[in-house]
Formats: C-alpha cells, structure tokens, sequence
C-alpha cells in the first residue's frame, strides 16, 4: 500500500489545487472579481493541506498501535479505534471539503477559514508528537 497510497494522496492533492482555481472561476463568473482564487490562496491551502497531511500521519500510527491498548483517537468521527481504511477516508474527505470550501468562501473569510484550521491542525500535530506519535505513512 505504500508507493501506490502515496500516488494517490499525490494525484487527488494535485487535481485538487489545480481544479480549485477552475471551480472559483466557474462558481465567480468568467470575470476577474476581487473573490477570485489567486495563487497565494493556492499557497495557504497547500500550506493547511501539508499540516493536514502531518495530522492523518500520525493518526495511521494511532490506528496501527491502538489494538495494543497504547494510544487512543479522541475524535468521535471515526471513533477511538479506527480501522486504517477509516483513517484514510476521513482524512482524503476532509481534505477535499476543506479545499471545496476555501474556494467557495469570500475571500474576506478565505484567508480566516484557511489560517484558523491551520492552526488547529498544528496543535493537534504538537499534541501527538509529544505524546510519542510518529507520521505513518
């Protein structure tokens, strides 16, 4: 599952950022307006999908250590002890919606949406390497 699941999460991230710009356009009108996606959107999203990334990481690790009884996942979405295929759908959905909805939103709250889950992502991320989670992939 390595090489392929990498190719993957790679061919959905690119498709992703480069049909983001195309969908702003088509939901925007063919006019540039000033909600239009530009590239340093592209740049904060690619920066929040890079923490996202980190964060689904370490949640494999949980995943693959939580029969043990070592760690536990506390988000009640795909439960204390998901399977890794439950892992993986929530974190390739996610990133999906997340990316769908930077491109929906005014860019007045764009950079907020993008900035603040972010942020939220880094703690997370903290949180789980100094508890001992490693990045599995």
């Amino acid at each position: 599952m390595g090489k392929k699941f990498h190719l993957i999460v790679f061919f959905t991230l690119f498709v992703l950022l480069s049909s983001g710009v195309s969908a702003a356009d088509f939901v925007l009108s063919k006019e540039k307006s000033a909600n239009s996606w530009t590239m340093q959107d592209t740049l904060w999203e690619a920066a929040y999908l890079m923490t996202h990334v980190a964060d689904w990481g370490q949640t494999r690790d949980i995943s693959a250590q939580c029969g043990g009884g070592g760690y536990y996942e506390v988000n009640p979405v795909i439960g204390r002890c998901p399977s890794m295929s439950r892992v993986n759908l929530y974190f390739l959905s996610t990133a999906l919606l997340h990316a769908g909805t930077a491109t929906l939103l005014p860019k007045k709250y764009r950079r907020f949406f993008q900035t603040s889950t972010m942020v939220m992502e880094i703690g997370y991320i903290t949180n789980n390497y100094n508890i001992g989670l490693k990045v599995n992939f």
